[in-house]
């Protein structure tokens, strides 16, 4: 297991979000990780398999990891010719969670990061409320 972005200021007990191929993005508290490595120890489903896990914030961890673990690859299957395309999907995916320290949708102006919002930065299209997307969002309306 590689937990991934070790933080103590995590909301602890948030869902576990399993991936493979070292693209996991996110933050995850100790607590958490802990959690896992115990639920892994006892789950069969676990053997033979490399992940990283993350804390997605504000949804319940499930009774059991086992399903999930479950869905994930062997270690051994990972060398087939699939793994780039199934790397790629998941490194997409994961991309969507996003790492920022503050996960509140309803705060993020548009095109802004969560990253720039944990540093009290405007995002590509201005600060929440006044962003100016007529005039930063190129439109072509002839193609």
């Amino acid at each position: 297991m590689r937990p991934c972005g070790l933080n103590d200021k995590w909301p602890s007990e948030s869902r576990p979000i399993f991936s493979q191929g070292d693209v996991g993005v996110g933050r995850i508290n100790r607590k958490d990780v802990a959690k896992v490595l115990v639920d892994t120890l006892i789950a069969p489903e676990a053997v033979g398999k490399t992940f990283e896990v993350i804390g997605l914030a504000g949804y319940p961890a499930p009774t059991s990891i086992r399903k999930q673990l479950g869905n994930l690859y062997l270690d051994q299957d990972l060398s087939d010719i699939e793994q780039e395309e199934r790397l790629t999907a998941t490194y997409n995916i994961m991309q969507q969670l996003l790492p920022g320290e503050k996960q509140d949708a309803a705060a993020l102006a548009m095109g802004q990061t969560y990253e720039q919002m944990d540093k009290n930065e405007e995002g590509r299209f201005g600060a929440r409320g006044a962003e100016d997307i007529v005039n930063d969002v190129p439109i072509n309306l002839t193609s």
